[in-house]
């Protein structure tokens, strides 16, 4: 009975031995690979949407829109922040640039500073009286002027002028403005493939084009 047993039990551990041998030895299907991105046709969509902006269009945008935010902080600490913030000096290096250059590069936001500290800002109200562009004198871009009026908190009114200048070269726009790229740099890109997925990344990151995209557009982008 046991030698019984035992053969049985030799019997079929042969049995699974095999099987196991010949299931081990069966070859590893691999994962199908993903279809590659295609990338032109995400730019396609990026060219339909991106804003094409101009010196001028960017600056009267900020005079027309950002600018005014200036005269309504309720302290200093906040004008301050808020005029980093609106003239791209956001890093701790920028910002001690922009102090000490402030009679100098930023006249204008040095004579907001001393209304802050005279009681006169914070305003009440803004409203913007007049936006107007011509060329330069030097021929170099535009000079873009903006009359506000501010209502203040004892409801006396009073005017603000800003004179901006907007070079035709994004890269300078203003003194007053950081321009200057900012960061590492991306390797260079081995084969068409790469470049168009470096540019499509670089281009994608703005959310100003994202939040116009269709449902299926924003799908496309995923893929």
């Amino acid at each position: 009975m046991n030698k019984k047993f035992s053969l049985l039990f030799l019997v079929t551990a042969i049995s699974m031995t095999g099987c196991t041998t010949t299931n081990s030895a069966e070859p590893v299907q691999a994962s199908p690979q993903p279809p590659k991105a295609d990338y032109r046709k995400k730019l396609e969509i990026l060219d339909r949407l991106e804003n094409h902006d101009t010196t001028l269009s960017r600056m009267t945008e900020i005079l027309a829109i950002e600018w005014q935010r200036l005269f309504t902080q309720e302290n200093e600490e906040k004008l301050w922040d808020t005029y980093f913030s609106l003239t791209w000096n956001v890093r701790p290096d920028e910002k001690e640039k922009v102090k000490k250059e402030l009679s100098t590069i930023h006249p204008e936001f040095a004579t907001y500073l001393a209304l802050q500290k005279q009681g006169i800002l914070p305003a009440k109200s803004v409203t913007i009286k007049n936006l107007m562009a011509d060329r330069n004198k030097e021929n170099t871009g535009y000079l873009v002027k903006a009359t506000y009026l501010l209502t203040l908190n004892n409801e006396a009114t009073k005017e603000i002028q800003v004179e901006l200048n907007a070079d035709d070269n994004m890269e300078t726009f203003n003194p007053r403005f950081h321009t200057v790229a900012t960061g590492e740099n991306l390797p260079e890109p081995q084969n068409e493939q790469e470049r168009l997925r470096q540019e499509f990344i670089l281009r994608a990151l703005d959310y100003n084009v994202i939040k116009k995209m269709t449902y299926e557009e924003v799908l496309e982008m995923m893929k």
